[in-house]
């Protein structure tokens, strides 16, 4: 028996079944759950990819335990009778609590209610008469269920941890790939649940958990990345040791207002944007270890002279790139004046804008210069995320504008002038899809997205008419960051959820009425009281209140037409006096029709690219489309794969059948694989995502779900198509697929 056991210490590793299959308690002083929006980004990104490496379509759901395992660190416990208190590590633990109770909802959407039920073990157990949470804190009891059910909650009585605790899980259905919300999810619950390991470090009592911890914690901390790399240049810099180390000094100590681990992410940035490849290759090195990254290689940073390259490196790239870094954080938390686009990108979870924008900049760049290049970056990306957005192209997500990031790393890090940035943004703007699927855009499983839409479009139209742009507002953020204020905004259905009150015009029925009623043309944004007090009545008597709301939301009342000569003065201006049309007497489909069209020509007077400050390019770049489907990722098949060897054709119809309720859904195969559904006629950009939207579920498997309609009227599921190209070799794993080779033979040509 070894001493540390012997001593009351027990170590071993843990899979999170095991682990979640017990109950956990925390003490009152630590019962605070703190981790940051990134903080989850990163975890369930690191999930996701660990197991996508090895995943393939064609695998059955056994062979998941043959997957490489996954690590994810140490945590501290001690026992307390039936359950353990941790001492260390709930910020993991409490995270991934609420992804499993994220996929045990999926997976009852699914239908899959054994793998559900599995999970739901992971969740929560059944003792005593009641069901208890693994994680058991009895002031996140509501928020959980709320969230085990899909219902809505409000956390604005409850405590800071709670709310951060809701906001995280929102977080969590953002940010969790698509793909794993389609087929695999089943096989991605069992490896979570089987090949995803920690470290239990089990004290015998709760003063010897809390030595661990402080051990771990306080004591003997080993030299950090960012104080190796200090060392290393300092000590290279042969003169000057005192200016140099006081300016370091500085730098990391206004870095460190905006967080602990900011200096460090900073240095990762810079690298990464500079001096690294291009693709991101290195990312993974550069993170685990970035000063010896620099030892190996210090050439590739331009540390060739020992002296005075590594002063200048020092004085002339550090430091002035972190006072730069700080302006893009401050702007990121607070809207900011000549930087409003890295707030959008912020707020909508584009963290990788930094890498792109700290790319851009030079040495000599005077401040207007850095303001100009990150605003023209930041508005490209966001320009990107909103044609996404109304083209249901599920590539909306933390990991999809990395993944463009690095596609335009190599063309950035060579302009030097903002005259040329605006020319290459141009060039790469005009290559985006247009705003002609606004028309028959939805709500579905993309609430965030709508409701971002729908506050630049309704800030847009009060900051035209003289009023105050206060789109931060509508996205949440109080009017002065230093109030802390938050001003809760909703979206807003102006059909009332009653089909009965809408028989008459002309949905045929209850799924018609739904998908009808969740048309943007059918959607506003109002203040959360105001919503909550009159959403569920009539047209007729809504009409009345919407006239004291913004604009947008007015202009359905003719009232708002009289005595207005700013809100002329903008419609005469953009031509738009034919676009705004009073619906005094009823909101039918046509009115709905109306209005999509409306914020069809506001979304194309928001994102012109001349107001982004892009040079205008007449035509289209060679060989590029306006398609909104991006190139293929590396794990999967697509229709438009099996469009390319002939087993799918444009146009193929196809059926999906709901067995529990007998409901039946109709799409199209359409242009590059993209589906269109009938009759909505909108468009997605992958068949989970139609799936979903046909149903109005925030998951499907859509190669199991939809089946191609044959001549002779039978169908044939899309998995057994796609089974079949694999089995006979038709689809070449390491070829890129049609959309891939169409965007390198882009690049290319340029």
């Amino acid at each position: 028996m070894s001493e540390a056991v012997q001593q009351g210490v027990q170590g071993r590793h843990e899979t999170v079944r095991a682990l979640f299959g017990m109950q956990y308690e925390l003490e009152y002083y630590q019962r605070e759950y703190s981790w940051e929006r990134r903080h989850v980004v990163e975890l369930v990104s690191d999930l996701a990819n660990a197991f996508l490496r090895d995943w393939r379509p064609d695998h059955d759901r056994q062979q998941y335990a043959g997957y490489r395992p996954y690590f994810l660190g140490a945590f501290v416990c001690h026992s307390t009778g039936l359950k353990k208190s941790l001492v260390d590590g709930q910020q993991r633990f409490t995270t991934l609590h609420l992804l499993l109770i994220h996929i045990e909802r999926l997976l009852h959407e699914q239908g899959d209610h054994d793998t559900a039920a599995m999970v739901g073990g992971m969740v929560r157990r059944y003792a005593g008469g009641r069901h208890h949470y693994t994680i058991d804190v009895d002031e996140r009891r509501a928020c959980l269920e709320a969230l085990r059910e899909g219902a809505d909650y409000d956390p604005s009585d409850a405590t800071v941890s709670v709310q951060n605790l809701w906001q995280r899980a929102q977080d969590i259905a953002a940010e969790l790939p698509e793909v794993l919300r389609d087929e695999c999810l089943p096989i991605f619950a069992d490896w979570l649940g089987d090949r995803v390991y920690l470290v239990e470090i089990l004290a015998a009592d709760r003063r010897l958990g809390w030595e661990i911890f402080e051990t771990m914690n306080d004591r003997g901390a080993g030299l950090t990345s960012l104080d190796l790399l200090k060392s290393f240049v300092l000590s290279r810099a042969s003169q000057g040791q005192t200016e140099l180390n006081n300016a370091w000094r500085k730098m990391f100590a206004d870095l460190s207002e905006f967080g602990r681990h900011v200096p460090s992410n900073f240095f990762e940035t810079l690298l990464l944007a500079r001096y690294a490849a291009a693709d991101g290759s290195e990312s993974e090195e550069i993170r685990r270890a970035f000063h010896e990254w620099v030892r190996v290689s210090p050439e590739r940073v331009g540390l060739k002279i020992r002296g005075k390259d590594y002063r200048n490196f020092i004085l002339e790239t550090v430091v002035p790139s972190a006072d730069q870094y700080r302006s893009l954080l401050n702007a990121s938390r607070t809207r900011t004046a000549g930087l409003e686009a890295v707030f959008y990108n912020a707020a909508n979870g584009i963290d990788a804008q930094h890498l792109l924008i700290m790319a851009s900049l030079r040495q000599k760049d005077s401040p207007q210069i850095f303001r100009e290049k990150a605003q023209l970056l930041a508005a490209y990306l966001d320009l990107t995320f909103i044609t996404r957005t109304v083209n249901n192209d599920p590539a909306v997500q933390a990991h999809n504008f990395l993944e463009e990031v690095h596609r335009l790393l190599p063309s950035v890090r060579e302009i030097s002038s903002v005259d040329e940035l605006r020319a290459l943004l141009g060039q790469e703007a005009a290559a985006l899809p247009n705003f002609n699927g606004v028309k028959k855009f939805s709500l579905h499983n993309n609430r965030r997205q709508v409701r971002y839409l729908l506050a630049r479009l309704t800030a847009f139209v009060e900051a035209e008419c003289g009023k105050p742009d206060e789109a931060h507002r509508y996205l949440g953020f109080g009017s002065d960051a230093k109030d802390g204020a938050v001003t809760p905004w909703e979206i807003e259905h102006i059909w009332a959820n009653k089909y009965s009150l809408h028989i008459q015009s002309g949905v045929a029925n209850e799924q018609d009425f739904q998908q009808v009623r969740n048309r943007i043309g059918a959607l506003l944004l109002l203040e959360k009281s105001d919503n909550a007090s009159f959403g569920a009545d009539r047209y007729l008597d809504k009409l009345p209140n919407y006239l004291s709301q913004n604009l947008l939301a007015a202009s359905l009342n003719p009232a708002a037409y009289r005595r207005k000569p700013k809100f002329q003065q903008f419609r005469e201006k953009w031509n738009l006096q034919d676009s705004f049309t009073p619906f005094p007497e009823n909101f039918d489909t046509k009115a709905i029709d109306s209005r999509a069209a409306l914020y069809q020509k506001l979304c194309e007077l928001v994102w012109r690219v001349d107001r982004l400050g892009f040079a205008k390019v007449v035509t289209t770049p060679a060989g590029r489309d306006r398609n909104p489907q991006r190139r293929k990722t590396h794990y999967g098949v697509e229709v438009a794969d099996l469009m390319r060897i002939g087993l799918l054709q444009e146009g193929a119809a196809l059926y999906g059948e709901l067995r529990r309720t007998g409901q039946t859904f109709h799409a199209r195969i359409v242009a590059r694989g993209r589906i269109r559904l009938e009759p909505s006629g909108e468009e997605f950009g992958s068949l989970s995502g139609a799936g979903a939207a046909a149903q109005g579920i925030p998951s499907c498997p859509g190669w199991n779900f939809w089946q191609v309609t044959n001549p002779d009227g039978t169908h044939t599921r899309l998995t057994s198509i796609r089974k079949q190209a694999i089995a006979e070799g038709l689809l070449d794993q390491n070829q890129p697929s049609a959309l891939a080779v169409s965007d390198t033979a882009i690049r290319e040509n340029r």
